[in-house]
Order: structure tokens, then C-alpha cells, then sequence
């Protein structure tokens, strides 16, 4: 799959964006990251709202864990769909984190198009939220369990 494609961030089973109404800026972001269209008011939401700079910086932060958590767990259930343990889903998961960050990040992030799996989109979704990417077996392991 081709990361320029298109992306399952809204669709069903993804689980990234939940609920309906108004997204987060978190998933706004996201969204317009992939290339998937947003809305007119929720772009205009996005670069005219001045929140407080506290309490936005808590919820984005927040919204950046629930994003990256669910990218991880949807990379799980995609590498451990032969219905292993918890323990060894997450050793694929933490040897597939590894994979990408050496040879596809930093293609990705200089701009070049990687064919990416269904693993790899996922993972891309976890590393784009710009939070901290637990890579280690043991650290998966408690998220996934």
C-alpha cells in the first residue's frame, strides 16, 4: 500500500477517530497529513482557535497518546492475526517498530513515497502523532495486554 494512496484513518476498524461532530486538532492534523479532506469550518477551527496554551497542550497531549495508542494496537491485531499471545505480538510489533524506524522513517520523513504494508501504515500513524513510540517488547506488551 502506498502511503500516498490513501490511509483508514476514518474508516471502519481503524479506530483512530472516534465519535462524531467536530475532531480533535490531533485528528485534523492527521487527516490533512495523509492527504484526506477535511471540512472547510474544521480547517478554519484549526488555524483560528486560540485556546489556552495549558489546557490545549493537556488535551493535545492526551489525543496524541489515545492516536498513538490505537495506531500500536491496530498494528498488533495486524501482525498477530494468527492468534498468538499477547507476549509474542508484542515482540513482532517491537522487531516491526525497529524495521521501520531504521529503513522507512527516514525515507518518509525526507519527503520520499515508501509502498508501505498495512503494518507500516499503522506504525507511520503511531510515529506521526509526535509522541514518544514505545519500541521495547516488555513496554508494548503492558499497552497491548
Amino acid at each position: 500500500m502506498s502511503i500516498m494512496k490513501g490511509s483508514c484513518l476514518d474508516s471502519a476498524g481503524c479506530g483512530l477517530l472516534s465519535g462524531h461532530g467536530s475532531l480533535s486538532t490531533i485528528d485534523l492534523l492527521l487527516k490533512l497529513a495523509f492527504g484526506e479532506p477535511v471540512t472547510q469550518a474544521d480547517a478554519l477551527r484549526l488555524l483560528h482557535d486560540q485556546p489556552d496554551r495549558d489546557q490545549s497542550a493537556r488535551l493535545e497531549r492526551v489525543s496524541r497518546v489515545k492516536a498513538r495508542d490505537s495506531a500500536l494496537k491496530e498494528a498488533a491485531d495486524i501482525l498477530g492475526g494468527d492468534g498468538l499471545g499477547a507476549w509474542i505480538v508484542a515482540g513482532r510489533v517491537a522487531d516491526a517498530i525497529d524495521r521501520f524506524e531504521v529503513r522507512l522513517w527516514p525515507r518518509l520523513r525526507a519527503g520520499l513515497g515508501c509502498d508501505l504494508s498495512p503494518s507500516d501504515v499503522a506504525i507511520y500513524r503511531a510515529f506521526l502523532t509526535g509522541g514518544r513510540v514505545p519500541k521495547t517488547q516488555r513496554m508494548l506488551y503492558d499497552l497491548l495486554k
